[in-house]
């Protein structure tokens, strides 16, 4: 019904725009330099061409400007945008050279950027860009050194975003923990208490230490997120789409109607046999609707819907981050000492709308971590398996 996303070197794309002409005229006229004794090199040629230049070389020059920003450009850049570059061939075998070094410092390491590796990914709709994260490299070396040189996982993230799943009781027993943790006086922590659900995707009680006069006191903020708000991109696509199904006929019948017609695939009276069966009647009418009649359309719209989606858990990350005076869009001051626990309870949900909960702690665990790559995390993390927060 759908096309998926296909990967393609640059190598294809060489092969891919040697069919248009005006394509390869393009790509002629790059290669020209190197080719002085012939003005219109052949597509072998434009392969051997391109097979000696850096990774991304003929995609920051045709399809993106993403990776053509300068060192000293980049320094001044902010986002992943900005922080893109190509590495020729040479640097690559120094870059490489370099860190597998015996004595290779792990304190000397300050790589921190992206690089192209040469390929993309589309849909024919949307363009992805592929590279190489050169802070992975750090936390490869990291695993490497002595348990004793490293410190706490559950404050860094210089080891990998899969090292933060660690349940609190067993990191924290005593206000001693606290200490060693956050090098400050357990009542000066921040504690942000998190739960997941169905009806509310997010409940959540911050514990926030402030000071009236010389009387110290912790501040109680509390937030709800409802699911039904986080699903209203949702909503609005399936709107359009049975609107435009309802619009759209096959013969005399909509595609609405037909799509009605064919037997349930959950609940107690589904029919997966009969399903099977009776789609293969009407498969052409459904493919010619998802695919022939208006594809780019239904992939415009589940883009922005995806997007505003994103967007929806963004909101929410934000708005718990503030109860502990953070924001999603700057890393965490050190000053700010705070702790996070997630109560991960198992539950059952046989509702119409799928819960939210597990996506958006992915989303969320994720964004704290690693937000803008520091090497120290955007808030500290702890997990709470069975919903008892610790306090002192």
């Amino acid at each position: 019904m759908e096309d998926g996303f296909i990967t393609l070197s640059e190598l294809d794309l060489i092969h891919i725009f040697c069919k248009d002409q005006d394509l390869k005229c393009l790509l002629q006229q790059l290669a020209a330099p190197e080719f002085t004794s012939m003005p219109k090199p052949s597509e072998a040629d434009l392969v051997a061409w391109i097979s000696d230049k850096e990774p991304g070389f003929l995609i920051t020059k045709l399809l993106t400007d993403v990776g053509t920003y300068h060192d000293h450009e980049v320094k001044k850049q902010h986002g992943y945008r900005r922080n893109t570059t190509t590495f020729s061939p040479t640097s690559m075998r120094d870059h490489l050279s370099a860190i597998r070094q015996k004595d290779f410092s792990l304190g000397d390491y300050r790589e921190n950027r992206y690089v192209l590796r040469g390929s993309i990914k589309t849909d024919g709709f949307q363009l992805q860009l592929l590279a190489f994260k050169t802070k992975v490299l750090h936390s490869v070396k990291y695993r490497r050194l002595d348990e004793s040189r490293l410190p706490p996982r559950i404050s860094t993230t210089v080891g990998g975003t899969d090292y933060y799943m660690t349940e609190i009781r067993n990191v924290i027993q005593s206000a001693e923990d606290m200490t060693r943790l956050w090098n400050s006086k357990p009542e000066e922590v921040k504690v942000l208490e998190i739960d997941l659900g169905k009806a509310f995707v997010v409940g959540a009680c911050a514990l926030v230490p402030t000071k009236d006069g010389d009387k110290d006191e912790v501040r109680t903020l509390n937030l709800a997120v409802n699911q039904r708000a986080v699903y209203q991109p949702v909503f609005k696509h399936r709107r359009w789409a049975e609107h435009k199904k309802s619009q759209t006929t096959s013969g005399s019948v909509s595609i609405k109607e037909i799509e009605g017609d064919l037997p349930p695939l959950r609940g107690s009276d589904a029919d997966v046999e009969g399903y099977v069966t009776k789609v293969k009647d009407v498969e052409p009418a459904l493919v010619k609707f998802y695919s022939d009649d208006d594809r780019e359309s239904w992939k415009r719209h589940k883009f922005d819907f995806k997007k505003a989606f994103d967007e929806e858990f963004r909101v929410v990350a934000d708005s718990l981050l503030r109860m502990v005076g953070g924001t999603c869009s700057a890393p965490r001051h050190e000053d700010n000492k705070v702790l996070i626990a997630i109560g991960l309870g198992d539950f059952g949900s046989n509702g119409k709308l799928t819960s939210l909960h597990s996506s958006f702690c992915r989303y969320f665990v994720g964004l704290v971590r690693c937000r803008h790559g520091k090497e120290l995390c955007y808030t500290t993390f702890a997990i709470c398996i069975n919903q008892t927060i610790l306090h002192f």
